[in-house]
């Protein structure tokens, strides 16, 4: 779980550079994984949740920014729950721990 946290805070190579920006470093990431479902199409989007912005992602505490304990995010994608793990199972997606 640590390696999590860690992969949030800082998301790519780009975030040492300064502080995280979402367009930067965390939107390319939800991009690959998360649009199907929580992206801009309104007919596919789960849940009424968008995280393809910002305002999106930081609603319903889905990314609490600075910190990531109390990220709804990282609940989901740190699940060992099937029923409750990010990217679900059968989507075909991963996440990696960096």
């Amino acid at each position: 779980m640590k390696f999590y946290r860690i992969g949030l805070l800082m998301l790519s190579s780009s975030a040492f550079a300064g502080e995280l920006e979402f367009n930067r470093d965390i939107r390319p990431i939800l991009s690959e994984n998360c649009f199907q479902c929580h992206g801009p199409d309104s007919h596919k989007r789960e849940a009424e949740l968008r995280l393809d912005t910002r305002e999106g992602a930081l609603e319903m505490d889905s990314i609490v920014p600075g910190a990531p304990d109390h990220s709804e995010i990282m609940v989901r994608i740190t699940s060992n729950d099937p029923d409750e793990i990010m990217p679900p199972r059968g989507s075909h997606l991963a996440l990696t721990k960096e």
